[in-house]
């Protein structure tokens, strides 16, 4: 059996996630697409790490052993803010939604079914590399 020798630096996770992928919103129930559109990064992107360990640097400064369960999700929320590249078709409270770091917080903050899957998307590296 002949083995194919495979270079793991070819395969350049950071880039392709810090590239974004197109993520369609979807009914948390019926499952339909429901026409939004989000452009999002993938957890291995630098600008996404760099979200991390500021983090990180934080509770570390404050000196903080544990976080709260308030405190853990904000943090999951700043995270997935700063995964956002841009989005379409966004409308909230009967109004168009510009696509701001503090709008997607908002969003994913208010809004628990769009957190998740827009997780669930941001965490599976299969949606930023090629195949």
């Amino acid at each position: 059996m002949s083995h194919q020798i495979f270079d793991i630096a070819e395969l350049d996770v950071g880039t392709c996630a810090e590239k974004g992928a197109e993520f369609e919103l979807r009914h948390p129930v019926s499952y339909e697409p429901l026409g939004v559109r989000f452009w999002l990064r993938g957890i291995d992107a630098p600008s996404y790490r760099q979200v991390v360990r500021k983090q990180i640097d934080q509770q570390i400064t404050e000196g903080k052993a544990e976080l709260s369960a308030k405190e853990l999700e904000t943090r999951h929320v700043e995270r997935l803010a700063a995964a956002t590249l841009s989005w379409e078709n966004v409308t909230y409270h009967g109004s168009a939604l510009e696509c701001t770091p503090t709008n997607a917080q908002k969003v994913f903050r208010e809004q628990i079914w769009i957190r998740e899957q827009v997780a669930q998307f941001v965490e599976d590296r299969s949606h930023f590399l090629p195949v």
